[in-house]
Protein backbone atom coordinates (compact mmCIF):
# COMPACT_ATOMS: atom_id res chain seq x y z
CA UNK A 1 0.00 0.00 0.00
CA UNK A 2 2.67 2.72 1.37
CA UNK A 3 4.48 1.69 -2.53
CA UNK A 4 1.39 2.08 -4.34
CA UNK A 5 1.00 5.78 -2.55
CA UNK A 6 4.17 6.97 -3.01
CA UNK A 7 4.21 5.36 -6.48
CA UNK A 8 1.10 7.48 -7.39
CA UNK A 9 2.40 10.19 -5.30
CA UNK A 10 5.84 10.24 -7.90
CA UNK A 11 2.89 10.01 -11.12
CA UNK A 12 1.52 13.01 -9.89
CA UNK A 13 4.42 15.38 -9.13
CA UNK A 14 5.54 14.31 -12.79
CA UNK A 15 2.35 15.23 -14.75
CA UNK A 16 1.28 18.00 -12.37
CA UNK A 17 4.06 19.85 -10.70
CA UNK A 18 4.61 22.52 -13.13
CA UNK A 19 0.94 23.18 -14.55
CA UNK A 20 -0.55 26.25 -13.42
CA UNK A 21 -3.87 26.29 -11.49
CA UNK A 22 -6.02 28.84 -11.56
CA UNK A 23 -8.75 30.14 -9.07
CA UNK A 24 -11.47 28.46 -11.50
CA UNK A 25 -9.79 25.11 -11.52
CA UNK A 26 -9.91 24.77 -7.90
CA UNK A 27 -13.68 25.72 -7.79
CA UNK A 28 -14.34 22.99 -10.50
CA UNK A 29 -12.15 20.53 -8.74
CA UNK A 30 -12.95 21.09 -5.04
CA UNK A 31 -16.83 21.12 -5.99
CA UNK A 32 -16.77 17.69 -7.93
CA UNK A 33 -14.60 16.20 -5.39
CA UNK A 34 -16.27 17.39 -2.93
CA UNK A 35 -19.76 15.40 -4.20
CA UNK A 36 -18.21 13.02 -4.92
CA UNK A 37 -16.54 12.14 -1.54
CA UNK A 38 -20.23 13.21 -0.10
CA UNK A 39 -22.12 10.51 -2.01
CA UNK A 40 -21.19 7.33 -0.61
CA UNK A 41 -22.24 8.88 2.93
CA UNK A 42 -25.50 10.68 1.96
CA UNK A 43 -26.78 9.23 -1.13
CA UNK A 44 -30.37 7.59 0.54
CA UNK A 45 -32.26 9.70 -2.17
CA UNK A 46 -29.57 9.01 -4.90
CA UNK A 47 -31.12 5.85 -6.12
CA UNK A 48 -27.89 5.56 -8.88
CA UNK A 49 -25.42 6.95 -6.63
CA UNK A 50 -22.53 4.61 -7.56
CA UNK A 51 -23.09 5.86 -11.59
CA UNK A 52 -23.04 9.69 -10.13
CA UNK A 53 -20.16 8.87 -7.94
CA UNK A 54 -18.22 7.72 -10.90
CA UNK A 55 -19.08 10.67 -12.79
CA UNK A 56 -17.71 13.04 -10.83
CA UNK A 57 -14.20 11.07 -10.69
CA UNK A 58 -13.83 10.96 -14.03
CA UNK A 59 -14.81 14.74 -14.37
CA UNK A 60 -12.14 15.87 -11.70
CA UNK A 61 -9.71 13.49 -14.19
CA UNK A 62 -10.50 14.64 -17.44
CA UNK A 63 -10.75 18.42 -15.72
CA UNK A 64 -6.75 17.93 -14.93
CA UNK A 65 -5.58 16.53 -18.27
CA UNK A 66 -8.10 19.91 -19.76
CA UNK A 67 -5.69 22.26 -17.48
CA UNK A 68 -2.94 20.13 -18.54
CA UNK A 69 -2.31 20.07 -21.85
CA UNK A 70 -4.03 23.90 -22.23
CA UNK A 71 -1.13 24.84 -19.86
CA UNK A 72 1.61 23.05 -21.24
CA UNK A 73 0.46 23.76 -25.28
CA UNK A 74 -0.94 27.89 -24.86
CA UNK A 75 -0.15 28.35 -28.60
CA UNK A 76 -2.69 25.12 -29.46
CA UNK A 77 -6.04 26.85 -30.06
CA UNK A 78 -7.97 23.90 -29.75
CA UNK A 79 -6.35 23.08 -26.24
CA UNK A 80 -6.38 26.71 -25.13
CA UNK A 81 -10.11 26.83 -26.07
CA UNK A 82 -11.03 23.92 -23.79
CA UNK A 83 -8.37 24.61 -21.10
CA UNK A 84 -10.92 28.19 -20.81
CA UNK A 85 -14.15 26.83 -21.28
CA UNK A 86 -14.30 23.40 -19.84
CA UNK A 87 -15.91 25.05 -16.91
CA UNK A 88 -19.33 25.98 -18.46
CA UNK A 89 -19.54 22.54 -19.18
CA UNK A 90 -18.37 21.71 -15.48
CA UNK A 91 -21.34 24.01 -14.06
CA UNK A 92 -24.07 23.27 -16.39
CA UNK A 93 -23.66 19.56 -15.67
CA UNK A 94 -23.75 20.50 -11.56
CA UNK A 95 -26.84 22.05 -12.50
CA UNK A 96 -28.37 19.15 -14.82
CA UNK A 97 -27.73 16.41 -11.55
CA UNK A 98 -29.38 18.87 -8.71
CA UNK A 99 -32.71 17.22 -10.25
CA UNK A 100 -32.21 14.06 -8.86
CA UNK A 101 -29.60 14.64 -6.31
CA UNK A 102 -30.25 18.01 -3.92
CA UNK A 103 -32.14 15.80 -1.12
CA UNK A 104 -28.46 14.01 -0.68
CA UNK A 105 -28.08 15.91 2.42
CA UNK A 106 -31.07 16.39 4.45
CA UNK A 107 -33.76 13.78 2.54
CA UNK A 108 -36.80 16.61 1.68
CA UNK A 109 -37.45 19.95 0.44
CA UNK A 110 -37.81 21.45 3.34
CA UNK A 111 -37.09 25.00 3.02
CA UNK A 112 -40.42 25.52 0.75
CA UNK A 113 -42.81 26.41 3.43
CA UNK A 114 -39.73 28.69 5.19
CA UNK A 115 -39.94 30.50 2.13
CA UNK A 116 -43.36 30.42 1.08
CA UNK A 117 -44.28 31.95 4.57
CA UNK A 118 -41.10 34.61 4.18
CA UNK A 119 -42.79 35.73 1.34
CA UNK A 120 -46.41 36.10 2.74
CA UNK A 121 -44.67 37.78 6.02
CA UNK A 122 -42.50 40.35 4.03
CA UNK A 123 -45.31 41.29 1.48
CA UNK A 124 -48.65 40.37 3.35
CA UNK A 125 -49.70 38.28 -0.04
CA UNK A 126 -48.02 35.32 -2.51
CA UNK A 127 -46.34 37.58 -5.20
CA UNK A 128 -46.73 35.06 -7.26
CA UNK A 129 -50.25 34.83 -7.26
CA UNK A 130 -50.69 38.59 -7.11
CA UNK A 131 -48.61 39.04 -10.19
CA UNK A 132 -51.75 36.75 -11.94
CA UNK A 133 -53.62 40.18 -12.29
CA UNK A 134 -50.97 42.25 -13.92
CA UNK A 135 -51.21 39.45 -16.74
CA UNK A 136 -51.59 40.76 -20.41
CA UNK A 137 -49.93 39.19 -23.50
CA UNK A 138 -47.38 42.45 -24.09
CA UNK A 139 -46.28 42.28 -20.45
CA UNK A 140 -45.99 38.48 -20.36
CA UNK A 141 -43.67 38.65 -23.83
CA UNK A 142 -41.68 41.48 -21.48
CA UNK A 143 -41.12 39.48 -19.00
CA UNK A 144 -40.46 36.41 -21.04
CA UNK A 145 -37.48 38.33 -23.08
CA UNK A 146 -36.19 39.34 -19.61
CA UNK A 147 -35.77 35.52 -18.19
CA UNK A 148 -34.81 34.34 -21.28
CA UNK A 149 -32.40 37.06 -22.47
CA UNK A 150 -30.17 35.78 -19.49
CA UNK A 151 -29.46 32.87 -21.75
CA UNK A 152 -27.52 35.42 -23.43
CA UNK A 153 -25.28 36.87 -20.81
CA UNK A 154 -22.47 34.47 -20.62
CA UNK A 155 -21.89 34.50 -24.31
CA UNK A 156 -22.30 38.24 -24.50
CA UNK A 157 -19.26 38.40 -22.07
CA UNK A 158 -16.81 36.23 -22.76
CA UNK A 159 -16.89 35.93 -26.49
CA UNK A 160 -16.22 39.16 -27.15
CA UNK A 161 -13.36 38.82 -24.98
CA UNK A 162 -12.00 35.90 -26.22
CA UNK A 163 -12.39 36.65 -29.92
CA UNK A 164 -10.17 39.79 -28.97
CA UNK A 165 -7.57 37.52 -27.81
CA UNK A 166 -7.72 39.15 -24.19
CA UNK A 167 -6.94 35.73 -22.84
CA UNK A 168 -6.76 36.61 -19.14
CA UNK A 169 -9.76 38.56 -18.96
CA UNK A 170 -12.02 35.41 -19.85
CA UNK A 171 -10.63 33.04 -18.10
CA UNK A 172 -11.07 35.58 -14.76
CA UNK A 173 -14.59 36.50 -15.87
CA UNK A 174 -15.03 32.22 -16.21
CA UNK A 175 -13.84 32.08 -12.74
CA UNK A 176 -16.11 34.96 -11.26
CA UNK A 177 -19.06 33.21 -12.56
CA UNK A 178 -18.28 29.37 -12.13
CA UNK A 179 -17.79 30.56 -7.99
CA UNK A 180 -20.51 31.80 -8.44
CA UNK A 181 -22.57 29.14 -9.37
CA UNK A 182 -21.58 26.57 -6.99
CA UNK A 183 -21.90 28.75 -3.69
CA UNK A 184 -25.61 29.01 -5.28
CA UNK A 185 -25.56 25.05 -5.97
CA UNK A 186 -23.99 23.95 -2.11
CA UNK A 187 -26.87 26.73 -0.94
CA UNK A 188 -29.53 24.86 -3.16
CA UNK A 189 -28.30 21.32 -1.40
CA UNK A 190 -28.25 23.26 2.49
CA UNK A 191 -32.33 24.66 1.61
CA UNK A 192 -33.67 22.62 -0.92
CA UNK A 193 -37.04 24.17 -2.05
CA UNK A 194 -39.37 24.20 -4.35
CA UNK A 195 -40.50 26.73 -6.84
CA UNK A 196 -44.21 28.00 -6.65
CA UNK A 197 -44.74 26.16 -10.06
CA UNK A 198 -44.12 22.99 -8.56
CA UNK A 199 -45.97 23.32 -5.30
CA UNK A 200 -49.58 22.05 -6.04
CA UNK A 201 -51.50 24.21 -3.78
CA UNK A 202 -50.44 27.21 -4.92
CA UNK A 203 -50.90 25.65 -8.52
CA UNK A 204 -54.59 25.00 -7.43
CA UNK A 205 -54.93 28.80 -6.53
CA UNK A 206 -53.47 29.91 -9.70
CA UNK A 207 -56.68 31.63 -11.90
CA UNK A 208 -54.40 32.15 -15.12
CA UNK A 209 -51.11 31.31 -16.85
CA UNK A 210 -48.77 34.01 -18.57
CA UNK A 211 -49.45 34.02 -22.51
CA UNK A 212 -47.03 36.32 -24.55
CA UNK A 213 -45.98 35.17 -27.60
CA UNK A 214 -42.55 33.92 -29.65
CA UNK A 215 -40.58 34.16 -26.89
CA UNK A 216 -42.68 33.11 -24.27
CA UNK A 217 -43.40 29.84 -26.04
CA UNK A 218 -39.70 29.40 -25.91
CA UNK A 219 -39.54 29.92 -22.45
CA UNK A 220 -42.12 27.42 -21.70
CA UNK A 221 -40.36 25.20 -23.54
CA UNK A 222 -37.08 25.74 -22.02
CA UNK A 223 -38.74 25.70 -18.54
CA UNK A 224 -40.51 22.33 -19.15
CA UNK A 225 -37.77 20.48 -19.77
CA UNK A 226 -34.66 21.91 -18.17
CA UNK A 227 -35.81 23.06 -15.10
CA UNK A 228 -34.86 21.39 -11.73
CA UNK A 229 -36.63 20.28 -8.14
CA UNK A 230 -35.18 21.83 -5.31
CA UNK A 231 -32.99 24.90 -6.88
CA UNK A 232 -35.61 27.83 -6.16
CA UNK A 233 -33.77 29.63 -3.20
CA UNK A 234 -31.66 31.27 -4.25
CA UNK A 235 -31.98 32.51 -7.74
CA UNK A 236 -28.98 31.72 -9.93
CA UNK A 237 -30.91 33.18 -11.96
CA UNK A 238 -30.23 36.40 -10.90
CA UNK A 239 -27.16 35.75 -9.13
CA UNK A 240 -25.73 34.57 -12.15
CA UNK A 241 -26.98 37.20 -13.62
CA UNK A 242 -26.00 40.32 -11.63
CA UNK A 243 -22.28 38.51 -11.44
CA UNK A 244 -22.48 38.54 -15.40
CA UNK A 245 -23.10 42.21 -15.48
CA UNK A 246 -20.61 43.14 -12.73
CA UNK A 247 -17.73 40.61 -14.80
CA UNK A 248 -18.78 42.51 -17.89
CA UNK A 249 -18.28 46.08 -16.33
CA UNK A 250 -15.08 45.19 -15.37
CA UNK A 251 -13.59 43.59 -18.33
CA UNK A 252 -15.32 44.47 -21.34
CA UNK A 253 -17.68 47.67 -20.07
CA UNK A 254 -19.44 48.46 -22.98
CA UNK A 255 -21.46 45.43 -22.37
CA UNK A 256 -21.39 46.35 -18.77
CA UNK A 257 -23.67 49.11 -19.84
CA UNK A 258 -26.13 47.11 -21.81
CA UNK A 259 -26.41 43.93 -19.54
CA UNK A 260 -26.36 45.93 -15.76
CA UNK A 261 -29.95 47.27 -16.49
CA UNK A 262 -31.48 44.02 -18.00
CA UNK A 263 -30.92 42.36 -14.19
CA UNK A 264 -33.61 44.24 -12.80
CA UNK A 265 -36.07 43.04 -15.83
CA UNK A 266 -34.61 39.26 -15.12
CA UNK A 267 -35.19 39.22 -11.09
CA UNK A 268 -39.07 40.91 -11.43
CA UNK A 269 -39.42 38.19 -14.58
CA UNK A 270 -38.90 35.16 -12.09
CA UNK A 271 -41.61 36.15 -9.60
CA UNK A 272 -43.73 37.56 -12.06
CA UNK A 273 -43.79 34.66 -14.32
CA UNK A 274 -43.83 32.30 -11.28
CA UNK A 275 -40.54 30.28 -11.55
CA UNK A 276 -39.64 31.80 -8.23
CA UNK A 277 -40.36 33.14 -4.94
CA UNK A 278 -39.44 36.72 -4.29
CA UNK A 279 -37.34 36.58 -1.88
CA UNK A 280 -35.38 34.06 -4.15
CA UNK A 281 -34.48 37.09 -6.67
CA UNK A 282 -33.82 39.02 -3.71
CA UNK A 283 -31.31 36.46 -1.98
CA UNK A 284 -29.81 35.67 -5.40
CA UNK A 285 -29.05 39.41 -5.87
CA UNK A 286 -27.31 39.49 -2.47
CA UNK A 287 -25.19 36.31 -2.98
CA UNK A 288 -24.40 37.65 -6.44
CA UNK A 289 -22.65 40.91 -5.13
CA UNK A 290 -20.67 39.14 -1.91
CA UNK A 291 -19.87 35.56 -4.78
CA UNK A 292 -18.59 38.48 -6.99
CA UNK A 293 -16.72 40.51 -4.48
CA UNK A 294 -15.14 37.75 -2.80
CA UNK A 295 -13.68 36.24 -6.54
CA UNK A 296 -12.41 39.39 -7.55
CA UNK A 297 -10.37 39.83 -4.30
CA UNK A 298 -9.04 35.76 -4.88
CA UNK A 299 -8.30 36.80 -8.24
CA UNK A 300 -6.33 39.80 -6.93
CA UNK A 301 -4.47 38.17 -4.19
CA UNK A 302 -3.34 35.22 -7.26
CA UNK A 303 -2.31 37.80 -9.11
CA UNK A 304 -4.97 36.45 -11.91
CA UNK A 305 -6.76 40.02 -12.03
CA UNK A 306 -5.55 41.50 -15.65
CA UNK A 307 -6.52 44.72 -14.57
CA UNK A 308 -4.77 44.64 -10.91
Amino acid sequence: MDSALISLKTDWKHRYRYIRFRFVDFCCLGYMAFIALALPFFHREVADWPVDFLVHVCLVAAALEFIRLGETHPQNKVLWTIRTFYPVAFYSYGWIELDHMVRMFLGSYWATDLLVTADKVIFGVHPTLWAKQLFTPWLDELMSIFYSGYYFFMPLVVLPLYFQGKREETIAAISIVTFTYFMNFLLFYSLPALGPKMIPWIEELHTAEYTGYLVSSFNRYVQANGSVMGGAFPSSHVSGALVWSLTAWRYNRRFGYLLLPMVLGVAISTVYLGYHHAVDPISGMILGLICYCIAKAILKKRREDPIT
